[in-house]
């Protein structure tokens, strides 16, 4: 099993606190913002998303949980948008053939990351707790598991929602993340470095490529 494989069937632990230092120290650069300040229309719209995946965290069997959050990702996340950042600067070195197939091949693996990492939170119920404008178009929103109590693995958990504005206004999610630890920065770190280790361009997107449907494959 290759280092890239083994680290993204464990991605759901990039939400925890002991998650690699380089992840740590990005996220935090990433939060840093001079003069930031809240958003209230942001906060108002992962508020929203948060109270519709209630029933899904709360649904009645594990199937039923897992379809509540890929419905929920699909609606919500802009997965070709979080798709292109986690190429970095490789999304211009793709063709157009290759495009054809990461795209959707990134999708259903987002997905599944998704709904392996929030199935976590299986019965708990979120509530945002305020936020941070990086930009006027780039908004961190955070949250913490409601009633957690001292000592509870999730009572110093916080939950960040990392939301981009459109320039009509429109609003979704690009990242997720919790204790200052985000699955796209962790996903671009591991992908860059597949691509990067097998020759870079167009040869190292097609084993990027090829790992992603091993990774797909393994867990369907």
């Amino acid at each position: 099993m290759s280092q890239f494989i083994a680290a993204a069937a464990g991605l759901a632990s990039a939400f925890r606190p002991l998650a690699a230092a380089l992840a740590l120290a990005a996220a935090a650069a990433l939060a840093a913002a001079t003069g930031a300040r809240a958003d209230d229309a942001a906060e108002r719209h992962v508020q929203g998303i948060l109270d519709e995946a209630a029933p899904a965290l709360d649904a009645p069997s594990r199937e039923a949980m897992l379809d509540g959050i890929a419905a929920l990702v699909d609606k919500h996340v802009d997965l070709r948008r979080v798709g292109r950042f986690t190429l970095g600067q490789y999304a211009r070195q793709m063709t157009e053939a290759q495009a054809e197939v990461f795209y959707p091949l990134f999708t259903e693996y987002a997905t599944l990351v998704y709904q392996q990492t929030l199935a976590d939170y299986s019965g708990q119920r979120l509530e945002v707790t305020g936020s941070i404008d990086r930009s006027a178009r780039d908004i961190i929103v955070n949250s913490k598991i409601v009633d957690a109590r001292p000592g509870d693995q999730f009572a110093d958990l916080v939950v960040h929602w990392r939301v981009y504005r459109s320039r009509d206004g429109d609003m979704t999610v690009v990242d997720a993340g919790a204790n200052n630890v985000w699955l796209a920065i962790e996903q671009r770190s591991q992908f860059t470095s597949v691509i990067a280790n097998n020759g870079g361009g167009a040869k190292g997107v097609d084993a990027l490529i090829e790992q992603l449907k091993t990774q797909v494959e393994g867990a369907s």
